[in-house]
This record gives C-alpha cells, structure tokens and sequence, in this order.
C-alpha cells in the first residue's frame, strides 16, 4: 500500500510538473486573504525584478534594485532546474532613487524558441530563487495587452494600491490560463499612479506571473507626475532624441513580424516622435506588421473626444507618423474605457471595421482603447456620444478587460475579453497578401514628412509653453 501511494505521488507530482511547464506561467489566482499574505509579506521590500522585453525575440532583460555595498548586476540562466551549466550574463549598475541602493539591469540574449529557462538574479544574500521563463515561437505568436493598471488609483493609498494589485493578479491569472501560449505584454501606460513612490513599482511587479511574462511598458500622465519609471525599468532601443527632457523617452522592438513603435505621448516633441518612428522603421523595413503603442487614446470611444489636447495637439503630432508609416494598429488607454475605431486615415473613417468579420489588405489604422485595472467606476453615460470613428465600445470599466493579437501567417486576431471569466468581447481579422505594402518613399509620403515640419515647430513652441505649466501644477495630469 505504500508503495503504490508513492507511486501515485510521483504521478501526480510529475503531472503538476509537467503541467506547470507546458504554460510556463506562475499565475495562480488568489483570495482576497491570499492576496493580502502575500502583499503584507513584500510591500516593505521594493527589490522585486521586471521581467522586460528584448530588442528581438530571443532577448530579454531584467531590472531590480539591491543594495548599493553588495550589488552585482548578474544573472544566470539554464535549462535545467538544478543550473547545471547555466549561462551568466553581466550588466550595468545604475543610481536608483535613494543612496542606499543601485539599479542593476542585465540583457538576456541567445535564447532559442520554444525552450524552458530557469533564472536567478543576484541579491545581497546572493543568488535569487528561480524562476521559470519559458519562450514561445519566434514566427507565429500571440501578444497580451492590458493597459492603465495605475496602482494606486488615483491616489497614494497603500489600501487603494493593495486592491489594484489584487485585481492585477487575478487579471494576469486569467488571461494566462486561457491563454498559455502568451509571449509578451504590452501596456499603453499609466503603470503606477503617482509615479512618485517605490511601493507602487512594488505592487504592480507583486503577482508571480510578472517573473515570467516579458512586459513592454509606455509611459502614461501618472507614471509622468514622478521618475519612478526610469529606475524599474530596462526597455529595449530607449530613443532619447533631441528635445527630450527628464523622463521623456520612445522606444521600439521587434518580435518576429511584428515592429512596435513605443510613444511617449505626454510629450508634444514632434520632431523626436517621428525621428524614432523613421529610426525603428528604417531598421525593419521588413516587418509584416507595424503597432504603435501611446497612452492617451486618440479614437477612444469616451470624453476623450472632446479634450482639446488629445484631439487636436495629440492628433496633429502623431497621426501623420501612423499614417506616414503605415501602421496597422494603435494601442491606447488613458479613457479608462474599453472600445475600438473602424479604419482610419487623416483622422477620417476610410473603411468599416465591424467586430466579428476579416478583412484583407484594408487601408488606414485601427485604433484600440483599453479598459482599465484601477477604476472600478463605469463611464456608461458616455455610451450617447455615438461617435462615428467607433466601431465597438465596451461602455463598462466596472469591469475589467484583456485583449490579445495573435499572428499567424499572414493574420493578426485581435480579441478583447472580459478580465475575469475571458467572455469574448471584440474581435477583429485583418489579413495582408502583400508583404510589401510599406512603400515609406513614396512621393506622396515624402511630401507628407516635409509639411510634418510645421507640426514639429510648433510642438516645440508648445513643449517650451508646457515647462511653465507643469511647474506651476506641479507634473502631468
């Protein structure tokens, strides 16, 4: 009898292994008492790693904090979960916020496709529990977007930062396990609330899932009120240009077909933002699909469209770049409001986009807006606007939502569900027969760059008439 119960352990326990393996995913639902163990357990600590998005597939990289005496920017990684012959990459130490510490950021390369790592970062008590990352294909692949997670609301309160937290785990929980096959995820911004504090970073990187899933994070209004952001993070092809200030940064990567051009949208430096899109572009002429990630929602379906800022400055500094270069889709946040646009170019509705159907070679850009993690208020009353540019709307942020772009041959799926049961929402097909549809030097686009010139001197007048501004109230809003 004993024999035969070990038996049956060993089974299982290989199951539960092999199980845990196939989605390679640490992303367990949780109570709310759960939750609260493990928040009161690590909300003194803010050395928890992020787990970044590579230049390339097959690269990533990892950022924390440790203490400034005993620091050593190194990880190790294997195939084995024993760490035998396990690889160990070097980076850089970087000043953090407080003396007491440093910023370490190490890049991962070499990785091969559809493979089981095991990781470890350096501590000051040495090297780090393991964690699992497991690749997916480099080719065919499906991308994650959840957008505004803003812990902390709209305010400092470590309660408020402890629900918005619980609500992100359990986002990240189900999306992971309907999905398993998620490669990387994306975030139009606004990450934190008031981008000021250490415990906010500490929250959002809390759920386990966060140590294996590469994150790809814009910079939002909240994340811009501090400098937060620019010590818990390690993005690929940072793009500091010419007119950039402070926190100000683009940046752009690449998996597989797909070019993601990174905005920072709380700047107006139009000179800069179209500098990197040509850089990016230039680099990766090649790419099937072109995405471009900002955080106010230039098509959302809420309030948004009558914001002067967003409409007008906004649309006049980045619509020329998504129409220039031919970009296929537009992720945005910032509304708090869930929807999507039809077909769009020169800020016009060129083409349907109706959820549920597949389209082929279309012209224009469709633009997604996200729902939010923090806001648990619905913004149903702005469901009268009937905008003409929406092709689906949501209506509802009392519940969260996901979204996923699945690439696969000459594909994207784009599908938004619920965040807490996966109920499909939204979809839409586009499909492209040409892989050479960028023609980026056409006379037409030439002469769309040149006149771009006007919008750049005066996004430089308005840059220098915002310094004022934001000192006077003291950041982004």
């Amino acid at each position: 009898m004993k024999k035969t119960v070990a038996i049956i352990l060993c089974i299982s326990m290989m199951l539960s292994l092999c199980v845990s393996g196939a989605a390679g995913f640490n992303a367990p639902k949780l109570s709310q008492a759960e939750w609260d163990k493990l928040y009161s357990s690590l909300s003194d600590e803010n050395t928890l790693p992020m787990l970044n998005v590579g230049a390339k597939a097959g690269e990533v990289s990892l950022c924390w904090h440790a203490d400034a005496d005993k620091a050593d920017a190194k990880v190790r990684i294997s195939e084995k979960y024993s760490m035998a012959n396990a690889k160990t990459f070097t980076g850089e130490k970087a000043e953090a916020e407080t003396e007491d510490q440093v910023v370490c950021r190490v890049d991962i390369t070499g990785l091969e496709e559809n493979t089981t790592y095991y990781y470890q970062w350096y501590t000051e008590n040495g090297w780090s529990e393991k964690c699992e990352y497991e690749t997916k294909s480099f080719g065919d692949h499906k991308a994650m977007v959840i957008g505004d997670i803003q812990i902390g609301g709209q305010t400092e309160d470590s309660t408020v930062q402890s629900m918005n937290g619980y609500t992100w785990n359990n986002v990240l929980a189900e999306a992971l396990e309907k999905n398993p096959d998620i490669s990387y995820l994306v975030s139009p911004g606004d990450n934190t609330s008031t981008g000021k504090t250490a415990d906010e970073w500490q929250t959002l990187l809390m759920p386990p899932a966060v140590r294996n899933i590469p994150m790809a994070l814009a910079i939002g209004n909240h994340d811009k009120k501090g400098m937060m952001y620019n010590y818990y993070t390690n993005m690929p092809n940072e793009f500091f240009g010419e007119y950039f200030e402070g926190l100000d940064r683009d940046f752009w990567f690449r998996y597989g077909d797909v070019l993601y051009l990174v905005f920072d949208a709380c700047s107006a430096s139009a000179a800069d933002h179209m500098a990197m899109a040509k850089e990016a572009v230039e680099k990766n002429s090649d790419a099937k699909w072109r995405i471009g990630v900002m955080h106010q929602a230039l098509f959302g379906p809420s309030v948004c469209a009558f914001s002067a800022e967003t409409q007008i400055l906004l649309n006049a500094v980045f619509t020329p770049i998504f129409d220039t270069y031919d970009v296929d889709l537009v992720l945005t946040g910032h509304s708090h409001m869930q929807g999507r646009s039809h077909f769009m170019y020169e800020s016009m509705t060129i083409g349907k986009a109706e959820s549920g159907k597949t389209y082929t070679d279309p012209l224009g850009t469709v633009y997604l807006n996200t729902n939010a993690i923090c806001d648990q208020n619905s913004f149903e009353e702005y469901e009268f606007l009937n905008l003409p540019y929406v092709a689906y709307s949501f209506g509802k942020n009392d519940i969260t939502t996901y979204t996923t772009l699945d690439f696969k041959g000459d594909t994207m799926e784009i599908k938004t569900m619920r965040g807490d049961n996966s109920e499909l929402l939204d979809s839409l097909t586009i499909k492209k027969t040409d892989d050479n549809d960028h023609n980026d030097d056409s006379i037409f686009k030439k002469l769309h760059r040149v006149l771009y010139k006007v919008v750049e001197f005066l996004g430089w007048v308005y840059l220098e008439g915002d310094k004022i501004t934001v000192a006077i109230r003291g950041g982004h809003f």
